[in-house]
């Protein structure tokens, strides 16, 4: 009996990869809704699983805030078994530099930093809740501090690696009491005794009649740093170094919903702005820096990428998007939202590198040649459109050092579908008109395992559930009001 359409299982993608490299193998990190895995390709095998909502971790450090919880325990409980906490999807993983290490965000704002053995197993060392939700996290060059810019447009840094937390003061039974318990009445300070005009009364029974006091904040129970802040929405940020009068200079690119692409120092002087970026008309969802340039890729809410000279704040050249992927959106009305930007090697080549764009709910990936974005080459020409066969893309890793494999994880609910993909990029040199053009095929040898992988694994999950979690990049889009859509 043939199995009913509305009745099939569709599988939970892989929203987040990353590659990592420990102990002489090479292990793909795949998240699976609140899984991830470790899975070794050439062994195809999966050498541990982690849930975000199981642990074990030597150090948990926590501002009360975790799980959407507004209150937070007078003092701190000491317990031989601890309760799993319900699983939280993951949205973002990122490696440390030196391999040895993962960082992990789940959607209820916490920070995991695990440890990753020589043999892929991955254990929890400590988690962090943040006040607001983490939209973008780098893990500095010296694998020891970790910066996390959320959507409130506030960046702060954290030590990757926490000491054993210190436990707060004992206090009062009464004052645990009065912390767990339901927040005093507002009480003003003036009475009928001292008020004495009709007027100063009316305010006086209209201050009684408001409700409870808005409890006060409590500050981060961990180490941070607030470093810098956005009036809008943050949405993404990188962290560059230049070499300047042969000292090495760290900066910080963040970017927000407001079209803003900002330049600021690095810590500890990351309170001053060397400039702004401007030229988009919306907003600004993913930056990229290109490998040893002073190259910046901008991409978000218009047609087009932005490529700037970061450090003079000079834009110089735009790719055109629409061009590029016209052939593949659903109306000439569509609107594009740029969802993600990576930068691979080019396979064979010595300090050649490509930039993936993703588009969201695109069933391609867009590729460029960095090169052309470097020099004086018209961009446009240097575009190749790698399409995945009705797969939306939502994240790419590279694998194998400078090979030239890159992975790509898609949003394939199909029941023959498979949701990981291997691709080998090459550079083409033989046609001049085409000779910035990259080349881009399957990688068979990858391409089995990773099938593997993607029937064995995966949890059952609804189509709007899905689409709610995968695709929220355009919804950074503002409305137009009423004036501007009624301008004469």
């Amino acid at each position: 009996m043939q199995e009913d359409v509305a009745t099939q299982v569709i599988h939970h993608p892989f929203q987040c990869i990353a590659s990592l490299e420990q102990g002489g193998g090479q292990f793909l990190l795949a998240a699976c809704g609140a899984e991830l895995l470790a899975y070794s390709i050439a062994g195809r095998v999966i050498a541990s699983k982690w849930c975000s909502g199981t642990t074990d971790s030597i150090a948990e450090t926590s501002n009360g805030h975790a799980n959407g919880s507004e209150e937070r325990p007078a003092k701190k409980q000491k317990t031989d078994n601890k309760k799993p906490s319900p699983a939280s999807r993951i949205i973002s993983i990122r490696v440390s530099p030196d391999q040895s290490h993962v960082v992990v965000v789940t959607e209820d704002k916490v920070v995991h930093v695990l440890n990753v053995s020589g043999v892929g197993d991955l254990t929890e060392l400590s988690k962090r809740a943040m006040p607001k939700r983490p939209c973008a996290v780098r893990v500095m060059p010296n694998s020891s501090t970790i910066l996390i810019g959320d959507k409130f447009g506030d960046v702060y840094s954290l030590p990757l690696l926490v000491s054993e937390p210190q436990e707060r003061p004992a206090q009062p039974e009464a004052e645990v009491a009065k912390s767990l318990g339901e927040p005093a009445l507002f009480k003003p300070s003036a009475t009928s005794f001292t008020v004495h005009t009709k007027r100063n009364l009316r305010a006086l029974e209209s201050q009684k009649k408001q409700k409870i006091v808005t409890p006060r904040k409590e500050p981060l129970a961990f180490e941070h740093k607030l470093l810098l802040g956005h009036v809008s929405m943050l949405t993404d940020m990188v962290h560059a170094t230049r070499q300047v009068d042969g000292k090495i200079r760290r900066y910080i690119l963040t970017a927000d919903r407001d079209e803003h692409i900002r330049v600021s120092r690095g810590p500890p002087q990351s309170h001053v702005i060397e400039g702004y970026c401007l030229a988009h008309t919306d907003f600004v969802s993913k930056i990229c820096l290109i490998p040893r340039t002073d190259v910046l890729v901008s991409g978000g809410g218009n047609d087009w990428l932005g490529v700037w000279d970061w450090q003079r704040c000079e834009l110089l050249a735009k790719v055109d998007l629409r061009k590029a992927i016209s052939h593949l959106l659903p109306s000439v009305d569509e609107k594009i939202a740029v969802s993600g930007m990576w930068v691979v090697p080019v396979a064979a080549q010595t300090d050649q590198w490509a930039l993936c764009v993703a588009c969201e709910k695109l069933p391609a990936l867009i590729l460029i040649d960095c090169s052309a974005l470097e020099h004086d080459s018209p961009a446009d020409a240097a575009v190749t459109v790698y399409e995945t066969d009705e797969a939306p893309v939502l994240d790419v890793a590279y694998y194998g050092g400078n090979a030239g494999h890159v992975l790509i994880a898609l949003d394939d609910r199909r029941p023959d579908g498979c949701r990981l993909r291997a691709v080998q990029v090459t550079g083409t040199r033989d046609d001049s008109e085409t000779r910035s053009k990259l080349n881009i095929s399957e990688f068979n040898a990858l391409n089995a395992p990773l099938r593997q992988l993607s029937a064995s694994n995966g949890v059952v999950e609804d189509d709007a559930v899905l689409d709610g979690f995968l695709y929220t990049t355009a919804n950074l889009r503002k409305r137009g009001g009423w004036d501007e859509d009624n301008e004469a």
